[in-house]
């Protein structure tokens, strides 16, 4: 992989301009969450990347970039399938996808997952904004978070989003499961952060149901949000894959997080302002007796 670096020649002086990305590096996907192993996606992987704060990477560090840096012990722990879900829905979604999964839950060596916070998630924007060039990261999927009162983030969070919206990169977040009408996960919270809701279709309740084009989609009553705190709702019933190869049926906000990240990529334009106007041109009314908002239809859901 190259990086290259124009500059341009006035009155004697060199002036450097942002670098560009070689055009043989296919945009990529950073997904921070708990990491998968690479050989369940042969071919989509870009690199991958643990940056924890306790246990231990693979190479019995805190922090391990390249091949099998996502991986962890085999465990019996059904939250760390979340990763692997994700990743499963994204190339569904835009086969073609390069990820990267950035692994910010500690795995203990008998397969117990430790604590993780949004200080981790700061920690892999911070290396998603100092490799953006490097690996071409157009897309940041952030389905981790909680609500805090006041939309309370760590320092510098805010910044980090909107210094990569400004370079066309949005950070695509998940307003959360709980089923609060007045507020949505830190950092979907946050302005620049595209959020991202759910809708129940075509019917909730009903298990291995993920989709009927032909159904109203009805924006799911455990999605996060009052009105106007969601850009997008999404069909959030999927079959996912497992850490162990298997498929299982899922929902959540997570899930409509992911296959938006996915048709970002695969739709995106010039810039960041056209590529979400250019979604917004095609969705439609999605409402419950709490909210409404714009309904984004993902054929290959």
């Amino acid at each position: 992989m190259k990086k290259i670096i124009t500059v341009i020649l006035i009155t004697g002086l060199l002036l450097p301009v942002t670098p560009v990305v070689a055009a043989d590096i296919p945009p990529a996907i950073a997904v921070i969450d708990t990491g998968t192993k690479s050989e369940l996606f042969p071919g989509s992987i870009a690199t991958e990347v643990c940056l924890v704060s306790s246990a231990k990477c693979p190479n019995g560090k805190l922090f391990m970039e390249g091949a099998g840096a996502s991986s962890f012990p085999t465990s019996t722990y059904k939250d760390l399938n979340h990763g692997t879900q994700l990743i499963s829905i994204m190339l569904r979604v835009n086969p073609t996808a390069k990820i990267i999964p950035i692994r910010i839950v500690p795995v203990f060596p008998n397969g117990a997952p430790g604590l993780y916070n949004l200080g981790d998630v700061k920690a892999a924007l911070d290396w998603v904004i100092a490799n953006r060039i490097k690996y071409n990261i157009t897309v940041v999927n952030v389905a981790q978070g909680k609500i805090f009162a006041n939309c309370k983030v760590p320092a510098g969070m805010a910044e980090q989003i909107t210094s990569l919206k400004k370079v066309d990169v949005p950070v695509v977040t998940a307003v959360g499961n709980d089923g609060n009408h007045s507020a949505v996960n830190s950092p979907a919270c946050l302005t620049d952060t595209v959020a991202i809701g759910a809708t129940d279709n075509p019917n909730p309740g009903v298990a291995g149901i993920t989709y009927d084009e032909k159904a109203s989609p009805y924006i799911a009553r455990y999605s996060n949000g009052a009105q106007g705190q969601t850009d997008f709702f999404l069909n959030a019933r999927w079959n996912v894959k497992q850490l162990d190869g298997s498929t299982k049926f899922t929902v959540g906000t997570s899930n409509a997080t992911a296959a938006m990240s996915a048709y970002w990529l695969l739709n995106r334009k010039a810039t960041f302002d056209e590529t979400f106007s250019s979604i917004l041109a095609v969705t439609t009314d999605a409402k419950n007796e709490y909210i409404s908002g714009r309904y984004l239809f993902i054929p290959s859901a």
